[in-house]
């Protein structure tokens, strides 16, 4: 009998614990990080032409960003011989009105838009370039801090 019980007890901890969504999970479901984490980071403010340099170690890179309403933030970047992009956006508003619209890769190809989320394949070494703007069909401008995290695997 206590064996029986110790297995059901056993088998919903584990069917529990399988069900809390993974980080990878998140990104899927484009689930933004709370409020709080963005707020206490410092904030870069764009040059007047929306450019921000983000840099990447060990493929990893991540930065709190100061933007205005109506203003199109350029996040870039060097691909140094990572071959896979995957960037995710994050803002202190869950119904801010942003997403990544475009991105351009070093053989100066385009794609976008795309949502808080993009998963793209880098063809070359060189510069990349994310650009976050207002879904222009949809919500109003936004302002705001928001965060960029940008992966790069081979």
């Amino acid at each position: 009998m206590i064996r029986s019980i110790i297995a059901i007890i056993a088998s919903c901890f584990l069917s529990s614990a399988c069900s809390f969504p993974t980080k990878k999970d998140s990104l899927e479901a484009g689930i933004d990080k709370p409020a709080e984490n963005i707020e206490n980071s410092p904030a870069m403010i764009p040059s007047n032409d929306g450019i921000i340099r983000l840099s990447v170690i060990n493929g990893k890179g991540k930065i709190a960003i100061q933007k205005k309403k109506k203003q199109v933030i350029y996040v870039e970047f060097e691909s140094k011989g990572y071959k896979k992009i995957t960037a995710l956006l994050y803002s202190t508003d869950s119904l801010a009105n942003i997403r990544f619209s475009q991105i351009t890769l070093p053989d100066g190809s385009m794609d976008g838009p795309f949502d808080r989320s993009l998963s793209y394949g880098i063809p070359s070494d060189g510069i990349c370039k994310l650009s976050i703007h207002e879904n222009m069909m949809a919500g109003d401008p936004w302002g705001g801090i928001m965060e960029v995290e940008v992966s790069l695997t081979k």
